[in-house]
């Protein structure tokens, strides 16, 4: 039996342009504490937490995204409902949107919104192609 991935195919919010690249999303940080700035590389298969890049995220560091595209944050005014750091989101190109906290280390995300289980549910069967909805 093979293991079916969901590689997430995800744009910018401002631009929509694609940021996924391969099996990466493609973004600009900027680590206000260490006042650096640079590329990150997030992984595109959700549900894995891989990051590289240009600039080291130490655990625990928290990063603003920005499009490489187009430069406007993807940061939102919300905050993470594990770690309470801000909150950035991407637009999904076959509809609906994840949003992703910004800090190193935190496993604080939801498809589809603020973690709605039925949107969720529903944006899941569509990427599998299941037919249930």
């Amino acid at each position: 039996m093979s293991k079916q991935m969901l590689v997430l195919q995800l744009c910018c919010p401002h631009c929509k342009e694609l940021l996924t690249e391969g099996n990466r999303i493609h973004l600009d940080a900027y680590l206000k504490d260490l006042n650096k700035d640079g590329e990150v590389f997030l992984s595109a298969v959700f549900g894995e937490y891989s990051v590289e890049g240009t600039i080291e995220i130490p655990e625990g560091a928290v990063a603003e995204f920005r499009c490489p595209k187009c430069d406007q944050s993807v940061m939102i005014s919300l905050y993470c409902r594990t770690c309470n750091a801000p909150m950035a989101s991407l637009t999904q190109s076959g509809g609906g949107y994840i949003e992703f906290c910004s800090r190193r280390g935190c496993k604080g995300h939801a498809i589809g919104g603020a973690g709605d289980i039925d949107e969720m549910i529903t944006l899941m069967n569509k990427k599998f192609n299941t037919p249930y909805d």
